[in-house]
């Protein structure tokens, strides 16, 4: 009787302890919080499920450990002892919930004074876990080569493209609204009253059936389609044998030495069925790369120095959250 009732106040504590850690996590706001809930995460992550994000989590845990010590050493470097104390009050948040406040704020532009009272922590350590986690996904994703050879863009190729087989690539401007210093201060002075706007433009490559495969700088000024094309690169990787699919206005035929597809011509023919499905198809692969809200609005002065990497990380992080639009053909 006594191992009996041993045993029934046990199962009695494990489930409490349960019941107890569930009302904790849904008060707070944290991963765990959503992880039942593919659509949730979806909402605020981009990726399509939980399961989905956290094998993206996978890959890059192992060298969570190497930001935290750089970041750590950056600001011992820099002698500010406040900064450090700032740092160590930080590790209340586990990593995978720094990931997730980085990736909420990319993906729905919400403000750092925001992001602070939800995850109940100050508004400078928010802006530090961005500053962070930008540099380290900018760093690894960054390290990993993303243009495709003819061949792999070949294996994917949607039969959507089947009357434009040596299609490398697709190519689309994008403009981004940003707040810059109206003089050269220091970067610490980020005071919105002395700024100003501008517009930011950045050429980005994307295969056919999907993956980002090519990404410029962001340029400065009102540069034309074929400037930014000369100062992107990327007349370097392509070859005479491809071919590359551009939208109306993308005056790049003087300036490229391979075959260029330009869907306006397109337009002539609005009853093809074919040719509506390829119009949805380089929209939507158009569109994976612009769902980002944090770029629909504009780009604070804060976020400003480091607008490119931000970018960068916006449309390499596409790759993971987004499956190929095709099938590999198997031959």
């Amino acid at each position: 009787m006594s191992i009996s009732a041993t045993e029934d106040q046990s199962k009695y504590v494990k489930n409490l302890r349960k019941n107890i850690w569930e009302q904790f996590i849904k008060q707070e706001f944290c991963l765990q919080r959503f992880a039942g809930s593919d659509e949730d995460i979806q909402f605020y992550t981009r990726f399509p499920s939980y399961k989905h994000l956290m094998a993206f989590w996978f890959l890059i845990e192992p060298w969570i450990h190497k930001m935290v010590r750089m970041s750590r050493a950056k600001l011992a470097a820099k002698g500010n002892e406040e900064m450090m104390i700032s740092a160590s009050e930080r590790q209340h948040l586990q990593p995978v919930d720094e990931f997730f406040l980085f990736l909420i704020f990319l993906s729905l532009g919400m403000k750092e004074r925001d992001l602070a009272i939800r995850f109940n922590t100050h508004q400078s350590i928010v802006s530090r876990i961005i500053a962070m986690w930008t540099n380290f996904l900018f760093t690894v994703l960054g390290s990993q080569c993303i243009w495709l050879t003819r061949q792999k863009v070949q294996a994917y190729l949607p039969e959507e493209f089947m009357d434009f087989p040596d299609t490398q690539v697709i190519l689309d401007c994008t403009e981004l609204m940003c707040q810059m210093p109206s003089s050269p201060l220091p970067q610490r002075d980020m005071n919105p009253s002395h700024s100003s706007l501008c517009t930011m433009r950045a050429l980005v490559g994307i295969a056919p059936h999907g993956a980002v495969t090519f990404i410029s700088d962001l340029y400065r000024g009102s540069f034309s389609i074929s400037e930014l094309f000369k100062r992107s690169g990327i007349a370097e990787n392509l070859t005479e044998d491809m071919a590359v699919m551009v939208n109306k206005g993308f005056l790049i035929r003087d300036c490229c030495e391979c075959k260029v597809y330009s869907l306006s011509f397109l337009s002539k023919h609005p009853g093809d069925q074919a040719t509506a499905r390829l119009k949805m198809h380089v929209e939507q692969v158009i569109g994976r790369v612009k769902q980002n809200k944090l770029f629909h609005g504009i780009v604070s002065l804060s976020q400003a120095y480091s607008i490119n990497q931000l970018f960068v990380v916006a449309c390499l992080l596409s790759n993971y959250q987004n499956t190929a639009l095709v099938n590999k053909v198997v031959h």
